[in-house]
């Protein structure tokens, strides 16, 4: 099958006949992929902000169709439509047991062992599988729990967003940070993700939302279909967290930063109200630091870091699979184009210069 191959960070990704196993272990599925989603967490790595072993495929929020099944694998049938993502569970360590998927400490035990065959490879070379799960390709071999079963109904090219847009950024307002009725809201950064958070805030019963951004586009998404209430252009305005002041009356109870930058970190925290907190939503690199006043704890200020909305993939994927049959979750409006796995790097080219919301690569 045909997969893209990121050989070296700063590179082009190749589009190559790759193989993977005859033989599934008894944990595993094979699936034949249907979408995936162009994520800044992908180009953090082609960009070397994120350094992993290379060669790897990339690829963290996929959706397909189930092929074949491990011996042990007894609750997904061929045929099943399911969602993979980066929440790859090992299920029995101290987090995992608490409830925390997200932050399982043993994710090596849903990857195969050590001088065994890899899922991945090309004429004899490991490809290493991003974040266990390789989407940017025609068919994956995964841990069974990287994957949950959907309601056939739901789009599949839809449905993969789910896995690490939808999941983070909704995840992030309504199970992480619990915004609650008439609270004020401030969201920095409307890509994927942050439109994700808005849209999150105002299920959440947000009385105020405001997006912040330099893209007119993604301003315009999030004011006509994700609720935001008031916009604020980052490229036109002398002082984002002033301007944020005053529209929520003295600051917003969360800010939300979901570009993954650490100079937003500041800025989010001048925009919070004396006792709110500031959630750390993106991803900022191995080597990024973070600077701020003392000041802002002294003022009851938090910064939390956040990851992946604290999902529980099989409880709260299904529940978002639900909310969009059932109209009350927007998704289509998050997709700026459906491209090809030919047409990858301009996607990424794309990506990188901020266009759009989600790039889909559409097998």
């Amino acid at each position: 099958m045909r997969a893209a191959v990121l050989y070296e960070a700063h590179g082009r990704l190749r589009v190559e006949e790759v193989d993977t196993p005859t033989l599934l272990l008894p944990n595993e599925v094979r699936v034949q992929t249907a979408a995936v989603g162009l994520c800044h967490s992908d180009l953090h790595v082609i960009e070397g902000i994120v350094a992993r072993p290379m060669p790897v495929v990339l690829g963290h929020e996929a959706s397909g169709v189930v092929t074949e099944i491990g011996s042990a694998v007894h609750d997904i049938r061929v045929g099943d439509h399911v969602v993979a993502c980066f929440v790859v569970f090992c299920g029995s360590c101290r987090m995992c047991r608490a409830g925390q998927p997200a932050m399982c400490q043993d994710r090596e035990a849903t990857m195969r062992a050590p001088g065994t065959e890899p899922r991945l490879s090309r004429q004899g070379r490991e490809l290493h599988q991003w974040t266990n799960v390789a989407g940017f390709a025609e068919e994956m071999v995964l841990h069974r729990n990287a994957v949950t079963v959907i309601d056939e109904r739901m789009p599949l090219d839809l449905a993969a967003m789910l896995g690490c847009a939808v999941a983070t950024g909704v995840g992030s307002a309504r199970k992480v940070a619990r915004v609650k009725s008439g609270d004020a809201v401030a969201i920095i950064g409307a890509g994927g993700v942050g439109l994700n958070v808005c849209q999150g805030a105002v299920l959440a019963g947000a009385a105020t939302v405001v997006a912040v951004d330099r893209s007119a586009h993604r301003l315009r998404l999030a004011a006509e279909r994700f609720g935001a209430t008031h916009l604020v252009d980052a490229s036109a305005e002398e002082d984002v967290a002033a301007r944020v002041r005053e529209l929520t009356n003295g600051g917003a109870d969360h800010v939300f930063e979901a570009v993954g930058a650490p100079h937003l970190i500041d800025v989010a925290l001048d925009a919070t109200v004396r006792g709110g907190s500031v959630w750390a939503v993106g991803v900022f690199g191995d080597a990024a630091r973070i600077d701020f006043s003392a000041a802002h704890l002294h003022s009851g200020k938090g910064v939390h870091g956040v990851r992946a909305g604290s999902l529980e993939p099989q409880r709260d994927i299904p529940h978002l699979v639900d909310g969009y049959l059932r109209g009350r979750l927007e998704l289509e409006a998050l997709v700026g184009e459906r491209i090809g796995l030919d047409d990858i790097n301009r996607g990424i080219e794309a990506l990188a210069a901020g266009a759009g919301a989600r790039t889909l690569v559409v097998f």
